[in-house]
């Protein structure tokens, strides 16, 4: 797990002096972290209310089982069972959606801050491809950073953004092809339709590997100029 260089709260919030701001990469990490250390407080509390919510349906149940009041027991139970089997998975899509989405505009902002830093004349814009691919080749070609996808977290990284890919495209079925990778990274998914099954824990886990990769990666630092 990451270690937290934030501001006393309950919030997570960045202290600036953790970072020399006369780097490109320590500059990105600093924005990115003020995306994220605070995110780290919207999937607790998503699952404060998801255990308040399921609760609150248990207890209902449990006090018209003792009134005899069959209708209502019924309703709070088949209420709780379709707020796990499919409320609480939409939750944790949308987390997933959002956390991906943060880590792609951090990614492109290390990019810009180099793009800045070093004077080059070609931008992020005008390099093929998209997403992490694209912002790799940046660094690596016109930056000078070779060693962005040698991460060791990078094919676990690139797998937590295809999982994604799959809810926007293709409404959270993944495709054969993903499925080897899921296996590997117990990255969860129902064997009868294909259906991206994640929990809490998952997404903490996704977290964690984000920001931790970040803490590595941003921080290298270019060996050399190949811009022509």
């Amino acid at each position: 797990m990451p270690n937290y260089n934030s501001i006393e709260g309950n919030v997570l919030f960045p202290t600036i002096d953790g970072y020399d701001m006369y780097k490109a990469g320590d500059m990105a990490l600093y924005l990115a972290h003020c995306d994220f250390y605070p995110f780290k407080s919207v999937i607790d509390n998503n699952k404060m209310a998801i255990d308040l919510v399921t609760k609150a349906y248990r207890d209902m149940a449990q006090e018209a089982r003792e009134k005899d009041d069959f209708r209502t027991e019924s309703w709070a139970m088949t209420s709780g069972t379709l707020q796990a089997c499919r409320v609480d998975i939409l939750t944790q899509y949308s987390l997933l959606l959002t956390m991906v989405s943060l880590l792609e505009e951090a990614v492109n902002t290390l990019c810009r801050i180099h793009k800045y830093l070093g004077q080059f004349t070609i931008e992020l814009k005008d390099v093929k491809g998209a997403g992490l691919e694209r912002a790799a080749k940046y660094l690596k070609d016109v930056v000078g950073i070779s060693g962005f996808k040698a991460d060791q977290s990078w094919e676990y990284i690139t797998t937590i953004r295809d999982c994604r890919n799959m809810v926007v495209h293709n409404g959270g079925r993944i495709k054969d092809d993903l499925k080897p990778k899921c296996d590997k990274f117990n990255i969860g998914y129902r064997e009868e339709d294909s259906q991206l099954y994640i929990e809490y824990a998952d997404v903490m886990k996704f977290y964690e590997a984000i920001l931790d990769f970040m803490d590595r990666a941003f921080r290298l630092e270019p060996s050399t100029s190949t811009q022509p």
